[in-house]
């Protein structure tokens, strides 16, 4: 993933009912995208966050991750990567964005319509689960280890992986895609 900017999300700037941060905006995106494969690229963010208002720059960055999100979770490659900070920041920052990104999938796919009563198989149920765990992970109870970074890049193959189950089985490939012309 490109590494984005949004001025609008630095601490001083967030209102209390938008994003936190890119990973929770990615996050809230990518739930959007599980409910609805054909949300408005140009009006997504409003959909999700009434009061985000971004810049016209911004409104640019807006469009090239909705673009690059959309790619990647339809890719062949399974090459979607979750936004996050380098492997170089320290390991609280990296978790705590991936918690942030785990609060938006969870708020994204409620605003956008996922229910106690929406239908998904055992393994799906089991990762929304898992998000909405991780989604609650505070830096108060963080304690460091040797395995950290290890532990890390497996939690994050496994949200990513997971996306794919979750996008897979909300927008299973219709059966005249599977069609093998000769």
């Amino acid at each position: 993933m490109s590494q984005l900017y949004f001025p609008s999300l630095s601490p001083e700037n967030v209102t209390a009912d938008g994003p936190a941060s890119t990973a929770e905006l990615q996050g809230a995106l990518c739930g959007l995208l599980c409910m609805d494969s054909q949300a408005n690229r140009n009006t997504w963010y409003s959909d999700l966050f009434e009061d985000y208002q971004p810049g016209e720059e911004e409104r640019q960055n807006l469009l090239g991750l909705f673009d690059e999100t959309i790619q990647s979770l339809n890719s062949l490659d399974f090459d979607f990567q979750l936004e996050l900070p380098d492997d170089d920041a320290p390991i609280g920052s990296r978790i705590a964005a991936l918690s942030d990104w785990c609060q938006g999938l969870v708020f994204g796919l409620g605003v956008s319509g996922l229910t106690d009563e929406t239908e998904l198989p055992a393994d799906c149920q089991e990762y929304l689960t898992d998000v909405l765990q991780i989604s609650q992970i505070d830096d108060i109870e963080l304690q460091t280890s040797d395995d950290d970074d290890n532990n890390y890049e497996e939690l994050v193959e496994y949200l990513r992986m997971g996306l794919f189950l979750l996008y897979g089985e909300l927008h299973p490939a219709a059966p005249e895609d599977n069609k093998i012309e000769h």
